[in-house]
């Protein structure tokens, strides 16, 4: 019986001792992947690692946004109210707290005793890599005191429970400056407005993450997947020439104003601009354009749509009728066409009958005989009429086709409209008449810029963009965005011909746009001047679209004056946006090292240095959304507009034109948070457009 009961036990021993060895090579070669599973469980084990957004630079490398580290303080109640081993930790960590950081003891002190079972408490967020240091540097050095001192002497105080967790902040370090083109990034990852929100897929990260676990001896150990740090940006943007675009912009008398320069041989942005600005470190303040009382009184739905009306960028995302740059291009398909041969002498008497409208020239007496060239040089909605009678509106669709209205232009900006254009199946005479001076279709900016970029390069449409290169973390290029050439739009004589002619517009006798002229530059350009809908309110964008050298185009520059601050037809000058243009042209060509031309434009030094910036005009009427858009006027300069032939449309009193696309609208975008802006109709043609009116005599804005 004793042997059984031996033999029973010495097998059992055994048993256990086969277990043990097996436990012990199962923990041997399995242990890391348990004691992970185990451990996955221990938040206080594991933490993710952030990623840092990708820096925007402009491109001579200046920075635009950056990720600055920042470090959130957490605070671990628990631990700090932990005495299981006679250590005292709350009053120590209070008064290193209190020390460095300047918090109030007595809140402190509520948090740590309401929270007393939390063991993560965010108490304070996006300190500075200095304040951190600082607290470090504190608690090691008093720590170490402490541990110096007798235990009735305060020795068994520490400060623990007090640690940080690192983020990224994201700053823009020139505030307001390229708004539009920059945009903002949110702190969850999305962005709104600008590369910000285009490219956001791109200038995001991937976080990684670190967590420890036991080891067979018991120690715990970490193991990191480092995080995946964002692409950085290089913009086609020129801070300096955005500077000077902003420079000249500012303080504009007008509802809005607007400039975008552009490379007119690679369809590369230089600078884009609107006087609606807002600062990108703080997107969400509207007491710009507000005042506290009206900030106060609004409903988050009436904040969110003044947010979108603040961030919208007026140059992709709003369109509007154009006016006589169009001309340039009523030209030109019709020269390449062969509608017209470009030696024509056409007779203006100052109207031309169509339907049921007399549509009046900007002179009312008439121009007389012109040429083509002086057509254009004085602006003559007369001839442009004649050539399109020639050309058709089917070849007249097409060519705003080719040239990109109608259609976005692919720019590597969110909230692009489309633009607003008829189809040759519903374009009625009057309509066709005042195509072709730009009044009665919608185009934005940058459809206008690039489009004027073929025109005068030679006939080479290249797609606009923002954006030059891809970086990675370590600078090195993943990506550089060459010039997309999209199609050929004209001849190189064509482009010939319109170049001497815009040039003869700036610099010739009786053209336009002498006010646009840089002294000692030869400088091209269109003037612009288009009454805006409701006809009858007599409300004008004036503008100017020009470049330089003019046989050898380097830089284009388009300037737009919404509605200046002035009582109705006084807005009427097209001198408003062509002093501008020149302002910033003076600055930029020097600048791209465009050298001086030795004197073979005209000297108009006196008047490009002795106006005032701004838009020039008596007194300002009141502007019903004064409050949404600051308005401010500067005087007139010595001599009045007698100084300058330009583009004005003193229309008296019965002026008024066909409105044939009666109340269709474009697409409007409104970009949001971290949403492309959306769109309404995206044809870009006026299907729908209404039947014309009644008959009246009307003068069409021309400008």
């Amino acid at each position: 019986m004793q042997e059984k009961l031996a033999i029973t036990v010495l097998v059992i021993m055994l048993a256990l001792f086969a277990l043990v060895l097996v436990l012990y090579n199962l923990v041997k070669s399995k242990g890391e992947s348990y004691n992970q599973i185990v451990l996955s469980h221990q938040d206080y084990e594991s933490r993710t690692i952030p990623y840092k957004r990708g820096n925007i630079i402009d491109r001579n490398g200046t920075y635009l946004a950056i990720s600055e580290k920042v470090y959130n303080l957490v605070v671990d109640p628990k631990q700090i109210l932990d005495t299981e081993e006679n250590y005292q930790y709350l009053d120590a960590t209070l008064d290193a707290l209190v020390e460095c950081f300047g918090y109030k003891r007595d809140e402190l002190q509520a948090m740590i005793e309401e929270k007393k079972d939390s063991q993560y408490v965010i108490y304070a967020k996006q300190l500075p890599a200095e304040d951190k240091e600082k607290f470090e540097t504190y608690e090691k050095d008093k720590n170490k005191e402490y541990r110096a001192l007798p235990t009735e002497e305060g020795g068994n105080q520490r400060i623990t429970g007090v640690w940080f967790e690192e983020e990224y902040k994201r700053t823009y370090p020139y505030n307001e400056l390229a708004c539009n083109v920059v945009g903002f990034a949110l702190k969850d990852g999305n962005a709104s407005g600008g590369v910000e929100q285009y490219y956001n897929d791109i200038l995001n990260g991937v976080s990684g993450r670190e967590y420890g676990y036991l080891n067979g001896d018991s120690n715990v150990e970490r193991t990191v997947k480092p995080a995946q740090n964002g692409k950085t940006l290089e913009l086609t943007i020129d801070v300096n020439i955005q500077k000077i675009v902003q420079k000249y912009l500012a303080g504009i008398g007008s509802n809005l104003a607007a400039a975008i320069v552009m490379d007119p041989n690679s369809g590369e942005i230089l600078a884009m601009d609107t006087t609606t600005r807002y600062n990108l470190n703080d997107p969400y303040n509207l007491s710009t354009y507000y005042t506290d009382e009206e900030i106060q009184a609004m409903d988050e739905k009436a904040k969110s749509e003044a947010w979108y009306k603040m961030w919208r960028n007026f140059c992709v995302s709003d369109s509007y009728e154009p006016g006589s740059p169009q001309k340039a291009f009523t030209v030109a398909g019709a020269i390449e066409e062969g509608a017209i041969s470009g030696n024509e002498v056409f007779e203006c008497g100052g109207k031309l009958h169509f339907g049921d409208w007399d549509i009046r020239c900007v002179a009312r007496a008439g121009h007389g005989p012109l040429t083509i060239t002086q057509g254009l040089m004085k602006s003559c909605n007369v001839v442009m009429m004649r050539i399109v009678s020639l050309e058709g509106k089917e070849k007249f669709v097409q060519y705003q086709k080719i040239f990109g209205f109608g259609e976005k232009t692919g720019i590597d900006l969110p909230g692009e409209a489309s633009g607003l254009i008829y189809q040759a199946s519903n374009m009625d005479p009057a309509s066709l008449a005042t195509n072709a001076f730009g009044q009665n279709y919608n185009c934005t900016m940058v459809q206008m810029a690039a489009g004027y970029a073929s025109l005068i390069n030679g006939g080479s449409y290249y797609e606009p963009h923002v954006v030059k290169e891809i970086l990675n973390d370590e600078g090195s290029v993943v990506k550089s965005v060459s010039p997309n050439l999209v199609r050929e739009t004209v001849s190189e004589s064509t482009s010939n011909f319109i170049n001497n002619a815009l040039y003869q517009t700036v610099s010739g006798d009786g053209g336009t746009a002498g006010a646009a002229a840089v002294a000692g530059y030869e400088v091209a350009g269109k003037t612009g001047t288009a009454q805006k809908q409701p006809r009858a309110e007599k409300n004008y964008l004036v503008s100017f679209i020009g470049y330089a050298p003019a046989y050898n185009p380097q830089v284009l520059c388009y300037v737009v004056v919404d509605t200046p601050h002035l009582p109705g037809e006084q807005q009427a000058h097209s001198t408003f946006a062509s002093e501008i243009f020149s302002k910033i042209m003076a600055e930029v060509l020097p600048y791209k090292n465009v050298f001086p031309a030795g004197g073979a434009a005209q000297d108009l030094e006196t008047n490009l240095s002795s106006q005032e910036e701004g838009i020039i005009s008596g007194t300002a009427t009141e502007d019903p959304n004064a409050a949404e858009t600051p308005a401010e006027t500067t005087p007139a300069p010595e001599g009045g507009w007698a100084n300058y032939d330009e583009e004005f449309i003193d229309s008296g009193d019965e002026y008024s034109y066909p409105d044939t696309m009666g109340n269709v609208q474009d697409e409007s975008a409104a970009v949001g948070n971290g949403e492309t802006a959306g769109t309404g109709s995206d044809t870009g043609t006026a299907d729908n457009a209404g039947e014309t009116a009644a008959s009246q005599e009307a003068q069409a804005a021309g400008d």
